[in-house]
């Protein structure tokens, strides 16, 4: 125990100037509260060894807290307390050690780059999430070199690199001049956690927040899915603040959701299919965009995915968003008709539905989500794959088999009705 306490403190002279700067190393004292706490809390050196070294990975800067009642500066009524004591207790994000041998979290300090990679590598190592525990730095050493990243995190952020979760131009703001961690956005966070999380994108998104045009077009996917999957929201106002360093407390909440949702795996028509009613007002076909008025008077744009296929009542569009007419009362929607299984086979499609009319097709595919929801990829009249969701609000005692011609009417993506 001794030997890992020494070993961690007597890291790369950047961990301790890092430490020293903020005013929390003591050494002596240090180790002997560590040893303490341990002892108190019946903690196995196993479980040291995994949450502060994850895998054979250097710790950055940790807490050996328990939970969040070793940390001072948590009250039991702050808003991010339970998260902040799952991430303690899974060794995702360490505490810092005060002179006076207690903890604290910093809740409400900034998060820097090397730090959210950091975390977030641990937030899927406790999901038993991870592609490997291997140490890639070796291959990217003059990378991190040229982006002066710390020893520290370089087997994360190599990681990263190694699977795509980052890429090498993002390293250049990764630290200053000096070689200090930057802080690290909220878009940039939702964007790497979502792409980690590897799931399929919506064939659209139409986000809620008051401030979503300062978001970063390629990032409005991403945060969609995120929004979706309930694991990374605005604030009461409707407010993303996409430029602000994510703080502490809510990356906590971030990688709590992770985990969860890694541990879910279940489909929800709530979270993937998405409908909206009211008037085409605009369409902008060069930047993928569709601005309707909803029928409560809300004006709301719809970012599609470029890669999405445009269905107009029950038939392909090839001309894509050239065949939508403005001032057209419509249903738009869209739904995630995705393959978990071959994430390369997946058909993204939005469906623009001017007219209730039935419909008629045959059963080309049937993939069950869970014992109430399907997917049917329905061949229409003219030979086209059309699919919808049909769940347990559809009006039919059974599920059809493949290649049965069925009659059904459809109010965007769902079958509401089938005979």
């Amino acid at each position: 125990m001794q030997k890992i306490i020494t070993d961690i403190l007597n890291g790369s002279d950047r961990l301790k100037r890092d430490i020293l700067k903020r005013n929390m190393l003591n050494r002596d004292m240090f180790k002997r509260n560590i040893l303490k706490r341990m002892k108190r809390a019946g903690i196995l050196i196993l479980t040291l060894t995994a949450s502060l070294v994850l895998s054979s990975f250097p710790a950055a800067i940790a807490s050996y807290a328990a939970g969040a009642a070793d940390f001072t500066d948590v009250a039991p009524d702050y808003w991010g307390y339970s998260y902040i004591d799952f991430s303690a207790r899974s060794g995702i994000i360490n505490g810092y050690p005060s002179p006076d041998g207690t903890f604290q979290f910093l809740p409400e300090n900034r998060v820097t780059r090397e730090e959210a990679v950091a975390m977030l590598y641990r937030a899927l190592a406790a999901a038993g999430k991870l592609k490997s525990t291997e140490d890639y730095s070796e291959e990217y050493d003059d990378l991190f070199q040229e982006n002066r990243i710390a020893d520290w995190a370089k087997p994360y952020v190599a990681y990263g690199l190694k699977y795509g979760l980052i890429t090498a131009k993002e390293l250049a703001d990764f630290t200053d001049e000096n070689g200090l961690g930057i802080p690290a956005p909220r878009e940039q966070v939702a964007f790497w956690t979502a792409k980690a999380m590897e799931r399929t994108l919506s064939p659209a998104c139409s986000l809620i927040y008051v401030d979503k045009d300062s978001i970063s077009p390629e990032m409005l996917p991403y945060i969609d899915l995120l929004y979706r999957h309930g694991i990374m929201r605005g604030d009461d106002a409707k407010m993303f603040h996409p430029a602000e360093g994510i703080k502490r407390a809510e990356f906590a909440a971030v990688s709590n959701r992770v985990f969860e949702a890694a541990n879910s795996g279940a489909y929800s028509v709530d979270q993937e299919a998405q409908s909206y009613r009211g008037t085409i007002v605009s369409v902008d076909k060069f930047n993928n965009k569709i601005m309707m008025t909803q029928s409560d008077g809300t004006a709301r744009v719809i970012h599609i995915n470029p890669k999405t296929q445009i269905v107009i009542d029950g038939k392909v569009n090839y001309n894509g968003l050239a065949g939508i007419h403005t001032g057209s009362a419509a249903v738009v929607a869209w739904g995630a008709f995705y393959d978990e299984t071959d994430p390369d086979n997946n058909d993204l499609q939005l469906h623009v539905i001017t007219k209730a009319e039935a419909r008629t097709g045959s059963v080309k595919s049937v993939k069950k989500m869970d014992e109430r929801t399907s997917i049917l990829e329905i061949e229409n009249e003219d030979g086209e794959a059309i699919y919808y969701i049909l769940g347990k609000d559809s009006l039919t005692e059974t599920t059809p088999k493949k290649g049965k011609e069925i009659t059904f009417i459809a109010d965007g993506v769902k079958i509401v009705e089938l005979q």
